[in-house]
């Protein structure tokens, strides 16, 4: 052997054992694509000996399912540039499938001439395993929006199986209206700032829709520029089967409540609305009176007929007169028809008189004889009618004092006061305040074409704390004219309108209890809005921690 081959075997063993000290597989292919190198990590990764890999096309030893395609030495060869941290699967000597992650570049010889590409290849199965044991959904994508690596849990939410997402592009695969125009892992990549738990809808391999919360961030190559990006997704089916579930417990004909007040309201409608029983409304102005009216017409014989409402607050006196009992022609100067009254339409359903209080004096009269008697006249008519109607009124003011008073008759209160219902002001029934938002933000989110998911802590602090002068209707106002005005997915403090935390702090009352515990459901409720905070649970209900602790323990409540 001559001295020229002794450095020549020299450098060669001295390159093997390089290789073979490196972790990483590495092997090289000549232009050709045979393999003309390969180290030891490349032998425990595929299970072929470098004896029998030296020679062979590299695609005989590697069986990835991007050989055929995709394959990232012919397309490092072909563009001149380094492909790198692709991941792929390999199917080992022994038939199993291996995760692994690639890299490949083009050799070059002294003279600057392609002679062939080198690749490394990492084994990722230890990351694989943690991943596939991650509830989670986790995929990734390069920076073609390419499916690269895809977990089990993946499989799972999607119904696509690893081998079908990888290398095919992520809107494929997910079919989410978010894809077009709000993929979250485009606006990672773009923009560098994470995307956290936006709520999107995909439709799975069975084309089943299929609710998801989605994180996404960027991954960065080792230059600092974005390579691609990562995305979890978390099933939302359970949570919105149950967010429905709940939703249905507490809701009653469009009327929803966690309150006990309320709920007893519920149980008592089915018996009301069977009866001809006249019905008094009794509430603040917003508290939803006459969502009430609708539901006991509903729930009545005569949902069949008509549901007339009739404002008595709306209109003055000689139009509201002939507003509910009609005007026959010639009965004065302009009557140059007959036009029925709102009694007369309402024939054989439900007459729905709001805002009674401020119906006047002489048709106080008139509407009593309609309630004894079950017959009106209209305006200029010679003969009464029947009137089949079954009365429901509503009011805010407080009648009783007003018959003190002279401004309300009596007997008419008498008469209309046969059934009372008293519906409770918002600020009674707090804990029914994250229910409403989340039926006012679906409500307005599909009026507007938004996708705001959710209110901030902060501003639910402080709706929580607000006194709501208006009831449910300031509540629906506040949350209309914010999904209007939110540019993303999250209504916070800053779009409320001005001066509302201020308001907030001058009309909070605390509730002074030095006795007579709440019941456990309401102690509940409050431990729970203030997130397990004792002292703000205290404070809202006006006792010392020690009280508290008292209720709490006494209530069975002391483990939560």
């Amino acid at each position: 052997m001559t001295q020229l081959e002794k450095n020549e075997a020299f450098y060669l063993q001295y390159s093997r054992n390089i290789m073979d000290s490196v972790a990483d597989g590495v092997f090289t292919v000549d232009r050709d694509m045979r393999i003309t190198t390969y180290n030891r990590a490349a032998e425990e990764i595929t299970g072929f000996s470098r004896e029998e890999a030296i020679g062979k096309p590299c695609h005989e030893i590697f069986r990835t399912e991007v050989c055929s395609g995709d394959c990232p030495l012919r397309e490092a060869l072909a563009e001149g540039k380094p492909v790198l941290n692709r991941e792929v699967r390999i199917l080992d000597k022994l038939g199993r499938r291996t995760p692994i992650s690639v890299s490949a570049s083009v050799l070059y010889d002294g003279a600057g001439n392609v002679i062939g590409g080198v690749e490394t290849i990492r084994n990722l199965k230890n990351l694989s395993t943690i991943l596939d044991s991650v509830a989670d959904g986790v995929f990734t994508v390069d920076d073609a929006m390419l499916i690269r690596s895809f977990n089990r849990a993946a499989e799972e939410i999607t119904g696509f199986t690893h081998d079908e997402a990888i290398g095919r592009p992520c809107y494929e695969i997910f079919r989410s209206e978010a894809c077009g125009l709000a993929c979250p892992v485009r606006e990672a990549i773009e923009t560098g700032e994470s995307v956290l738990n936006r709520e999107v809808e995909i439709i799975d391999r069975d084309n089943n829709k299929k609710p998801i919360s989605v994180s996404a961030s960027v991954l960065m190559g080792s230059d600092g520029k974005a390579r691609g990006g990562v995305e979890t997704m978390r099933d939302l089916s359970v949570l919105y089967t149950l967010r429905k579930e709940l939703h249905d417990k507490f809701t009653f004909r469009n009327l929803v409540s966690r309150n006990p007040a309320m709920r007893r309201l519920f149980n008592v409608l089915d018996d009301i609305a069977a009866s001809e029983a006249t019905v008094l409304l009794h509430g603040e102005s917003g508290t939803g009176k006459e969502l009430f009216a609708r539901a006991i017409h509903d729930l009545s014989p005569r949902r069949n007929g008509p549901l007339v409402i009739v404002n008595c607050g709306a209109l003055p006196e000689t139009l509201l007169e002939a507003e509910i009992f009609g005007v026959r022609k010639g009965a004065y100067t302009g009557a140059v028809e007959n036009r029925p009254g709102r009694l007369e339409l309402c024939n054989g359903g439900t007459f729905f008189l709001d805002e009674i209080g401020d119906l006047p004096l002489p048709l106080q009269v008139k509407l009593l004889r309609v309630l004894e008697n079950r017959e009106f006249q209209p305006l200029g008519a010679r003969n009464p009618m029947k009137a089949d109607v079954r009365f429901i009124t509503a009011t805010h003011r407080n009648l009783e004092e007003m018959v003190e008073q002279g401004s309300f008759r009596r007997d008419l209160y008498f008469r209309i006061n046969i059934v009372r219902l008293s519906i409770p002001p918002l600020r009674e029934r707090k804990e029914d305040i994250p229910l409403l938002l989340e039926i006012a933000l679906s409500k307005f989110n599909a009026s507007y074409g938004k996708k705001v998911q959710r209110v901030s802590p902060d501003l639910l602090k402080l709706l929580l704390n607000y006194g709501f002068p208006g009831n449910v209707r300031e509540l629906l106002n506040l949350v209309e004219q914010a999904v209007i005005l939110c540019k993303g997915n999250e209504i916070g403090p800053d779009l409320m309108p001005k001066g509302l935390a201020e308001q907030e702090r001058s009309e909070r009352t605390p509730r002074r209890r030095t006795s007579n515990a709440p019941e456990a459901a309401v102690l509940a409720d409050v431990i729970s809005r203030h997130k397990g905070d004792r002292a703000g649970a205290a404070q809202e209900l006006g006792v010392d921690r020690s009280t508290l602790w008292r209720w709490v323990r006494d209530a069975g409540l002391a483990g939560r």
